[in-house]
């Protein structure tokens, strides 16, 4: 389910309106002290927010950790994207990297700089939208610490930690030929709602009116990525698991690469198959285990040949595919 925030404003209004305590006026402590109790905190934490570093207690010696930034420009806009979205969103897709491992979120360290002249208020409803991604995907998780501090460009950076559990790693380097290849999650959609906006961008009201009834844009915007199903595939006896955040033929490259194998797709359309930051979960299971609730196959891995991703009687497109944001993004 796509989450729906309601906002009376579009984020670029609020932005730049002056009557707010701005991050120059009210300065950094006070502002932490505005954000904090917005957040979730770590149910294992020994030591949380407010200390040099957060100490946690995990059930095991070994961690998974991984960080991803958003970048206002490249990786979203003010224009179209409000506050409580881009902190779900920043969860969502770093939460999913973990999963994509086979282990459980634990924490989030949050990064964020930004310019002088924004309001606290959009920081405390990026919280909002940060807790609410929390509490939707990683129910137990939460924010052990961060730093807050000024840029020209607003930026977000989070890095999560994992807890495996017991359970060995599940990664992208372990698909067999003969294996079946499925996802869990959508493909495509979000590429789907990026092109919508982009045909809308310049015009508030119509992006306002996408944001209210397109599937496509809202799950763009806030995408809901099956969390859960990585430990779901892990424990099914997956040999292969990854995200799916630059695109299927992008990222089924990388895991036909790492595997040294090709992977053969049933037919896909063209928006399925190149579309990114649907972080949906892509695994390859062996012929005789049956395919977890929640997954649907769309391929099987063949021997390493020519192409690391081919299609079953059809020819896939350019195998860049996805998402590069220094050959991608296009400035408004």
């Amino acid at each position: 389910m796509v989450p729906h925030f309601h906002t009376s404003q579009a984020s670029v209004v609020v932005m730049g309106n002056a009557e707010d305590e701005t991050l120059g006026s009210l300065g950094e402590n006070a502002t932490l002290a505005r954000i904090l109790p917005l957040l979730p905190s770590v149910t294992q934490a020994e030591i949380g927010p407010g200390d040099d570093s957060a100490v946690i207690n995990l059930s095991e010696p070994r961690i998974v950790i991984s960080t991803d930034m958003m970048i206002e420009g490249p990786d979203f806009q003010w224009s179209w994207s409000d506050p409580e979205q881009v902190g779900y969103k920043a969860i969502a897709s770093n939460a999913a990297d973990i999963a994509a491992m086979g282990a459980v979120v634990v924490s989030f360290q949050i990064a964020l700089a930004a310019p002088k002249d924004t309001p606290v208020a959009v920081l405390e409803r990026l919280a909002r939208g940060c807790a609410a991604g929390i509490a939707a995907l990683t129910p137990g998780a939460g924010v052990s610490g961060g730093d807050l501090s000024h840029s020209s460009v607003f930026t977000l950076a989070v890095t999560v930690v994992g807890d495996l559990q017991g359970r060995r790693p599940t990664t992208r380097d372990g698909a067999k030929v003969g294996d079946v290849v499925a996802v869990a999650g959508e493909l495509g959609l979000s590429h789907q709602g990026y092109r919508e906006l982009l045909e809308a961008r310049g015009d508030a009201q119509r992006i306002q009116a996408l944001k209210a009834t397109s599937k496509a844009v809202a799950h763009h915007l806030a995408p809901t990525p099956p969390i859960g199903l990585g430990v779901v595939a892990s424990a099914a006896g997956a040999t292969a698991l990854m995200d799916i955040s630059d695109g299927l033929v992008l990222d089924a490259t990388r895991m036909a690469h790492a595997s040294g194998v090709s992977i053969e797709l049933q037919p896909l359309d063209d928006n399925a198959l190149v579309g990114g930051e649907d972080h949906g979960l892509l695994a390859c299971f062996p012929p005789d285990t049956p395919i977890p609730q929640g997954f649907r196959t769309i391929g099987r891995v063949v021997p390493s040949g020519e192409k690391p991703v081919l299609g079953a009687g059809y020819d896939i497109p350019d195998v860049r595919g996805g998402w590069d944001p220094f050959q991608d993004f296009s400035a408004p």
